[in-house]
């Protein structure tokens, strides 16, 4: 069976991505996500993270918590949307192809594909790029139809729902009256 290191934000998105995915590849799910601010808004989404990944029964790979990397990745452009977010992206998606190679999956994606507040083509564009430096397939699929079923069955279950992509600087846009 095809293998998949899918790069995952959140539970309740990881939810929705399973209900394409769980029949067609062995999946594991990576933890990569330094922009998450502040600390205890990371614990709270790494704890629904391991409770969706074990509700699936599906490998994870959890990677240390570093903020000083996303730092030092959007250093300068704390306040320039999209430019801020497409570092962001490109952080996380690279640090995923570069797992994906040194484990041997075949293929590489995220499931920041399943939401509709992202900037979906730069992400495309972004993973393919970095596919092609790495040498790992970047998988694509625009699970955008699949975003409120994952938040269905989070809210349903229970699992913690954030407000905000995951920044400081995207928590303070999202909370502007």
């Amino acid at each position: 069976m095809t293998t998949l290191l899918l790069h995952t934000c959140c539970g309740p998105c990881l939810l929705g991505v399973w209900e394409d995915v769980e029949n067609r590849f062995e999946i594991t799910s990576l933890f990569y996500n330094p922009n998450i601010q502040p600390e205890e808004e990371y614990q709270k989404r790494l704890a629904n993270f391991r409770i969706t990944a074990k509700r699936k029964d599906q490998k994870e790979i959890e990677l240390n918590y570093n903020q000083d990397e996303y730092d030092k990745a959007v250093l300068g452009l704390e306040n320039k949307v999209p430019a801020r977010c497409l570092k962001c992206y490109e952080l996380r998606l690279g640090k995923t192809a570069q797992e994906a190679k040194k484990g041997g999956f075949d293929l590489f994606s995220t499931t920041l594909l399943i939401s509709p507040y992202q900037q979906h083509d730069r992400l495309k564009e972004l993973g393919e790029n970095i596919a092609a430096e790495i040498g790992v397939d970047f998988y694509y699929v625009d699970w955008r139809p699949y975003f409120k079923i994952g938040q269905k069955i989070a809210r349903e279950t229970g699992l913690y729902r954030q407000k905000y992509c995951g920044c400081n600087w995207s928590k303070k846009e999202t909370m502007k009256p």
